[in-house]
């Protein structure tokens, strides 16, 4: 079954979506950065200066049925999930991810080998290419997102959407600025964009970072306006301009 008939590629997410990627590359240096607009585009090993980035959304006519580029144990854990929307977004992401990097390293998708760190991070088990593809998956319902480069990179896709507790959520999980800067913020659609600035720029460079939720949230903070940038950083993972970053919130 080809994933083209599961999964529709965009050139970004519907506009109810929010996203973000964090790459470790200062801003200073060249950057190319190229959408795939469909995944049966042959593409190359990521150069240095290289990111690749894919968006896909449910194909109008997609069904339950899975794609036959899942590992057994993928198999095993899509199988686990009631709903067919959760279902179909983390097929989505782990079939679109292996045909992508199944061009790149020049194997069938199904035949890929993965391993993850000891906090998480997914990264290829094959000789010589791990430092030389690096990856970061992204899935919620509706949209998947998937990030190749040569570097440590990370992506984030949610759905916008209505959070009671919404600074409930801001004081466990962002830095003392960016709770200053929501609480600034009296319009509410203005405070929830900054909300979902906040949360994907942070989900992004936690998967970039390989640390997970397992790194101190508060140890970092962002720009609230303009080109988002850190502002703050722990000195394991510093300086500031160690890192760029893309946000549509």
């Amino acid at each position: 079954m080809s994933i083209d008939l599961f999964v529709r590629t965009r050139a970004e997410p519907p506009r109810e979506f929010a996203w973000a990627w964090a790459l470790e590359r200062p801003a200073s240096e060249q950057l190319s950065v190229y959408v795939v607009p469909e995944l049966a585009v042959p593409l190359p090993l990521p150069k240095k200066d290289n990111l690749f980035l894919w968006f896909g959304v449910p194909h109008p006519q997609c069904g339950p049925n899975l794609p036959d580029h899942l590992s057994e144990e993928e198999h095993a854990r899509a199988a686990k999930f009631r709903f067919e929307a959760d279902l179909w977004a983390y097929t989505a992401a782990h079939a679109g991810t292996r045909v992508l990097l199944g061009q790149m390293v020049g194997c069938a998708p199904h035949k890929l080998r993965f391993q993850t760190s000891p906090t998480g991070k997914p990264y290829l088990d094959h000789k010589d290419l791990c430092a030389a593809v690096q990856f970061s998956i992204s899935h919620t319902r509706g949209c998947v997102a998937v990030a190749v480069a040569r570097c440590a990179v990370g992506v984030d896709v949610e759905r916008r959407r209505q959070i009671p507790d919404m600074m409930a959520v801001a004081r466990m999980a962002f830095a003392p600025e960016a709770r200053a800067a929501l609480v600034a913020r009296s319009d509410r659609t203005a405070r929830m964009a900054l909300f979902y600035r906040y949360w994907t720029l942070g989900e992004a460079f936690i998967k970039a970072t390989g640390e997970g939720i397992a790194q101190d949230l508060t140890s970092f903070a962002f720009t609230a306006e303009g080109a988002p940038a850190l502002t703050r950083v722990s000195s394991g993972w510093g300086p500031v301009g160690r890192w760029r970053f893309c946000c549509v919130a």
